[in-house]
């Protein structure tokens, strides 16, 4: 009897040694601070922050400053990318490699994936139009910069760790039907209300429904050497339902003091100094005596003085160039993405170029624009009435308004945290005139990780070749 007894108090102890190991062993296998699956909340604070950190407001940025000549390369590596010294498949991959592949794009998906029919978090529907939104977005400004890029086959992980590199235009065609999709879903009844954890409009659909639009628009101004006529009439008709005001400017504004969680341009400004004021924004400003100067700019013993692209002496200490002014670039200062007076602006080359111009609506277009991007800067009512006064900034006659003046106040309000935008419309348009001794690159490298390990669909191009929307002609 005591033998059946130990056999079989044995037999329950493995029973419950084994029944218990399971639970136990699958708590263990779990890393609490790395979960595997996080809800759509949290994946959309992330998201909201990381696109204009990753894409708006960094390495892009900042040399895609230094090419468009907004500043000048003061020391390090934006002073050798001025010399264009440093062109090369390192100069991009930290974006690339890092963050907009492997975090930004994924995360995005997933919470398409997760919102939509079928998902775990299905009806979150304006969570997914904000998503598609910002994956439009960053598509966008992933081709306008590289050129072809990975699309249809993107983020599939180890499915597929060599996507196709998909044509520039069919990637524009897909955004805009992605962002029609992002309006729709906008409009959807929805489980739950988007709320703190959108950093960038709160969760309000009707916003993030205008800056859909608003992309549409700029992404159909881009076309303009492809369809002059076609591309501005596409171009009118998103912009009629985009930005109704400075108060629905797609910018992100929630920096803050703390170590690391300040102002992009600020950190730079702070840890590297590696930009001065350019040579080429200053006289564009100093040519028509224009009030953003001592706002913009500082000063050395009472003079504005500013570094040519290409030839600058070093000078990380500031002590011989003009460098960005505090009123500019500070710990919170907002990052835009898109604003309103840009798409007036759009809306003003766009009445100008199609199919039946109107000179009027240009002009009116035009002036509220320039309006916005004078308050933006912090330019008073008598100072920016006095600017305004100039035939050469504001003519009198709609006749006389050229997509020159239009360029001219774009690429002036795009300074400085629109430089990824001012350097495809430098591509664009031929504007401004560059006086860096070196050629200008025309789209950035594809990182070296792409060329060791997907070597058989990364484009064989330079820096130095167009993209399709520059010279109608794919990799």
């Amino acid at each position: 009897m005591k033998i059946y007894i130990s056999i079989f108090s044995l037999l329950l102890l493995m029973l419950f040694t084994f029944s218990c190991s399971d639970e136990i062993m699958d708590e263990i296998d779990t890393d609490p601070n790395n979960p595997t699956d996080v809800p759509i909340s949290m994946l959309m604070s992330g998201c909201t922050a990381a696109t204009p950190y990753w894409v708006t407001g960094t390495t892009l940025a900042w040399y895609s400053s230094i090419f468009v000549e907004q500043t000048a390369g003061a020391h390090g590596q934006m002073r050798d990318a001025d010399r264009r010294a440093n062109i090369n498949s390192q100069l991009s991959e930290n974006s690339w490699a890092f963050h907009i592949y492997p975090r930004l794009l994924p995360d995005l998906k997933l919470i398409v994936e997760k919102g939509s029919e079928g998902g775990s978090e299905e009806g979150k529907w304006i969570d997914v139009g904000i998503a598609k939104i910002l994956q439009a977005y960053t598509f966008l400004a992933s081709t306008d910069t590289w050129g072809r890029i990975p699309y249809s086959e993107a983020t599939l992980g180890a499915e597929n760790r060599k996507p196709v590199y998909d044509t520039q235009e069919s990637i524009y065609a897909a955004m805009q039907t992605q962002l029609d999709e992002a309006i729709a879903d906008l409009q959807k009844d929805h489980i739950s209300t988007t709320g703190g954890e959108d950093y960038i409009y709160d969760g309000d659909p009707e916003a993030w429904i205008m800056a859909a639009y608003s992309l549409k628009a700029r992404a159909a101004n881009r076309l303009s050497n492809i369809d002059a006529s076609g591309s501005a009439a596409d171009a009118l008709a998103a912009a009629a339902n985009g930005f109704a005001s400075m108060e629905d400017d797609f910018t992100f504004d929630n920096w803050s003091n703390d170590l690391g969680h300040e102002n992009t341009w600020f950190q730079e400004e702070n840890e590297r100094r590696h930009h001065s004021i350019s040579v080429t924004f200053y006289d564009i400003l100093d040519a028509v005596n224009d009030p953003r100067i001592p706002l913009f700019c500082t000063q050395l013993n009472g003079a504005y003085v500013p570094a040519q692209n290409g030839t600058s002496e070093e000078d990380q200490a500031g002590t011989i160039y003009s460098r960005m002014s505090d009123n500019v670039i500070y710990a919170t200062a907002p990052l835009p993405i898109m604003t309103y007076a840009e798409l007036k602006f759009i809306e003003a080359e766009c009445h100008l170029r199609k199919a039946a111009p109107d000179a009027a609506a240009a002009l009116a277009a035009y002036e509220a624009g320039l309006d916005a991007a004078l308050l933006q800067a912090g330019v008073d009512t008598a100072s920016a009435e006095t600017y305004k006064a100039q035939p050469e900034v504001l003519p009198t006659d709609a006749a006389n308004l050229t997509t020159d003046m239009i360029y001219t106040q774009k690429y002036i309000h795009l300074w400085p945290y629109g430089s990824v935008e001012a350097f495809a419309e430098w591509r664009r348009t031929g504007f401004p005139t560059l006086t860096n001794p070196f050629e200008a690159p025309r789209r950035f490298p594809y990182p070296q990780n792409e060329i060791s390990g997907n070597a058989e669909n990364v484009p064989t191009v330079t820096a130095y070749n167009g993209v399709w929307w520059d010279d109608g002609t794919e990799d």
